[in-house]
Order: structure tokens, then C-alpha cells, then sequence
């Protein structure tokens, strides 16, 4: 996928991630030729907590790698806990 593909928007703590895929290839050599064409999109909501600074959220994509960030509010942060692994 292309960078141009993907969008991600906010809306009252819901994030969406949508993105559509077209990929077309064509390949014409002696005796034959072949003509290939796909096309998908998609569409994911994420309810997102109140303990989220929304006007911090960073999206980066890289190496066909969509990357967001949420940082935590101060108030998060102190009341995480960490679990014990058995």
C-alpha cells in the first residue's frame, strides 16, 4: 500500500483507519500476455480511552508500516500497574 491509500481520522475518541489497495500488472512477452487487476479496502474503529491526549496522536508511515502513536495523560501514567507473569 501507498502512503496516498491510508487515512486515519479522530472523532470523539473513536480512531478510524481506512484504506484501499489497487494494484494493477500487466505483462505482454512473445506467445502470450497477461493482465491482472485487484482491488480491496478496509475499515477499522478503535474506541479509544479518555486517559488518551487526542491533540498528541502522531501517524507515520515507513516501509509499508502504519505507525500511530497515543500518548498517555499524566493521570494514565500513574495509575498503570504492572502484572506478574506466572
Amino acid at each position: 500500500m501507498e502512503k496516498d491509500n491510508i487515512e486515519v481520522n479522530l472523532s470523539d475518541n473513536r480512531l478510524t483507519i481506512k484504506g484501499e489497495k489497487k494494484k494493477e500488472e500487466e505483462v505482454k512477452k512473445e506467445g502470450y500476455y497477461r493482465s491482472e487487476r485487484s482491488y480491496g479496502s478496509f475499515v477499522r474503529s478503535l474506541e479509544l480511552p479518555s486517559e488518551v491526549q487526542t491533540d498528541k496522536i502522531k501517524a507515520a508511515f515507513k516501509n509499508g508500516v502504519l505507525e500511530i502513536r497515543l500518548p498517555k495523560t499524566e493521570e494514565a501514567k500513574k495509575r498503570e500497574t504492572k502484572v506478574k507473569i506466572d
